[in-house]
């Protein structure tokens, strides 16, 4: 199987006009697991003072499905049928660690598990399913 497009583009950080508004950067990504982080900035913060649960979760959904496309054929694409996160920790700044990695790849769709890190501590863990299309 040949690598898929749209996983070069990833690894040259270019993922999506969301992903870059968001600030999101790719560390690594193979078929063992997608690694993002990001930096948090004033636009990423609620009305409250924390980071916003839907830049945690975009932060998730993103890397998860990056982990997708490094399993994906060239002809194929993806999207989030479902997915299940935890908050455990409500962040207030520095910089976010994401780590995907697929713990299922079916012929018509795939499981990732997806957690987020703070200076190592557990700040959110997810688990989605990812169609094959």
């Amino acid at each position: 199987m040949s690598e898929h497009p749209k996983t070069a583009d990833i690894r040259q950080n270019r993922m999506s006009a969301f992903t870059e508004l968001l600030g999101l950067e790719l560390v690594s990504l193979d078929k063992e697991a997608c690694v993002m982080r990001l930096e948090i900035g004033p636009s990423h913060f609620n009305a409250g003072g924390r980071v916003h649960g839907g830049v945690t979760f975009s932060l998730l959904d993103s890397a998860m499905g990056a982990a997708v496309y490094a399993h994906l054929d060239a002809h194929e694409s993806t999207a989030t049928i479902e997915c299940k996160i935890n908050y455990t920790l409500a962040i207030t700044g520095g910089v976010l660690e994401c780590t995907a990695r697929v713990v299922h790849a079916g012929t018509r769709t795939m499981v990732v598990d997806g957690e987020v890190r703070q200076d190592g501590v557990l700040a959110a863990k997810c688990l989605g399913t990812f169609a094959r299309i």
